[in-house]
C-alpha cells in the first residue's frame, strides 16, 4: 500500500489558474479557481534510483499522495496546480489507482 490514512499530515490546495488579467485601474487580478481548497496529503519521499537519474530535477519535483477521488468529485487534470507552503507546483501527471480505490498520487514540479 502506498500510505495510511495517518501518514496524509500535508495540506494542499489545487487550483485551476486564471489568465492573467488586469481591472479597471491596471491591478492585476486573480481570476484563479479552486477545485479541492483542503486536500490532506502526504509528500512522497523520493527514491534513490529516480534521485540518481534526474540529480537536476531532484530541488523541483515532487509528487503528493492523496485519498482516492470518487466520480462525483473534481477530477483533477493537468492543467491544474497545486499549492503546498505557499509553492506553486504545476501538475505533470494523476495517477489514480484503479485497483484498490484507496489513494492516488499527483506527480508535479514547482513553477517557476
Amino acid at each position: 500500500m502506498i500510505a495510511e490514512t495517518g501518514d496524509l499530515t500535508e495540506v494542499i490546495k489545487i487550483i485551476e489558474p486564471g489568465v492573467g488579467d488586469v481591472d479597471e485601474y491596471g491591478d492585476p487580478v486573480s481570476t484563479e479557481k479552486v477545485i479541492y481548497p483542503r486536500l490532506f496529503a502526504m509528500l512522497r519521499s523520493k527514491n534513490a534510483n529516480d534521485v540518481e537519474k534526474n540529480l537536476s530535477s531532484l530541488s523541483t519535483s515532487a509528487q503528493f499522495v492523496i485519498r482516492h477521488r470518487l466520480s462525483n468529485e473534481p477530477k483533477i487534470t493537468t492543467d491544474m496546480q497545486v499549492v503546498h507552503r505557499d509553492e506553486i507546483y504545476k501538475i505533470d501527471d494523476f495517477n489514480i489507482d484503479t485497483q484498490f480505490k484507496k489513494f492516488d498520487v499527483i506527480i508535479c514540479h514547482k513553477s517557476p
